[in-house]
């Protein structure tokens, strides 16, 4: 006989390849490649300034959603990704922050690598660090759930 209660885990849900997902507070929605190769969350932001406050380095950016209303972040830098280009050659250097992202009715506060994601589809690549123990991504499928956190509370 065991001593201890187990512990159940909650199966994670099913999200489509791409979704819709909405950032933070400010509400911007855009549209997300679920990506379970990559490690870290990626954002399209433009206007990249860096400053500092209060002896740390930030960054102000701008992120347009997909009704083109444009919303300006601020933002503490948590640590710079190393990129590594594809074939080799020398890597580069993004700045990564924290934000809210809500997808379906999980809202978590995660990293996310601020990029030049202009030629890519989707603006936004939801990568492990967000997606691990709450989805599981079906590529056969896309725009299958909508953001729903409407009390935005870390899970």
């Amino acid at each position: 006989m065991l001593g201890a209660a187990a512990t159940v885990m909650a199966e994670p849900s099913v999200a489509g390849w791409i979704e819709r997902v909405r950032l933070g507070e400010e509400g911007i929605i855009l549209s997300a490649k679920l990506d379970t190769g990559a490690d870290t969350s990626s954002l399209h932001a433009s206007d990249v300034r860096w400053f500092t406050r209060n002896e740390a380095h930030w960054v102000a950016f701008e992120v347009m959603g997909e009704d083109g209303r444009k919303a300006h972040f601020e933002r503490k830098v948590v640590r710079i990704a190393e990129i590594k280009r594809r074939g080799g050659g020398k890597a580069f250097e993004r700045p990564t922050v924290l934000m809210g992202i809500c997808l379906g009715r999980v809202y978590r506060v995660t990293e996310i690598n601020l990029a030049d994601r202009a030629r890519f589809k989707q603006p936004f690549l939801v990568g492990r660090n967000f997606l691990a123990g709450h989805y599981a991504v079906d590529s056969a499928r896309t725009n299958t759930i909508e953001p729903d956190c409407t009390e935005l509370k870390v899970r």
